[in-house]
């Protein structure tokens, strides 16, 4: 049987890593605060999902909780609804990889109407999808208690 070698630098990773998949393993729910940068899902995120991302792992049985701030509004109908890489990626990523099939997005759309004078008129818009984020977050947390 051959030795298997690990170097220090994958030893250093692993002890990196193995807390991480611990934490994910333990959790009946995961809550993902994702805003959206440049239609898609932060770096950090990303680096994240890399490093817990393993073949042939289930996270069956788990619920999932993304909540995230988007500049516009990517509802369904909107104009920019087609430019959503951010929920379409995760809910891809979350039900074909890791088995995932109870997610939960919650959002905040045009935030970008409390600074940008180009959409400042939306800034009602803003301050009603931002309530009911406010209110879906609150049900959430009192339904996973």
């Amino acid at each position: 049987m051959r030795k298997l070698f690990v170097r220090p630098a994958q030893r250093a990773a692993w002890s990196v890593v193995e807390p991480l998949l611990a934490e994910l393993v333990r959790a009946d729910v995961v809550l993902i605060g994702a805003p959206m940068y440049n239609f898609g899902i932060p770096a950090v995120l990303k680096a994240w999902i890399d490093q817990v991302t393993f073949p042939r792992m289930s996270l069956a049985g788990r619920a999932f909780v993304v909540v995230n701030a988007r500049g516009g509004s990517y509802v369904p109908g909107a104009p920019r609804a087609p430019y959503d890489y951010q929920e379409p990626y995760l809910r891809d990523f979350l039900a074909g990889h890791m088995s995932v099939d109870d997610v939960t997005f919650i959002s905040s759309e045009l935030t970008n109407a409390l600074v940008d004078p180009v959409i400042a008129d939306l800034a009602g818009k803003q301050r009603e999808s931002h309530l009911l984020a406010t209110e879906l977050v609150d049900k959430q947390a009192a339904s996973s208690q």
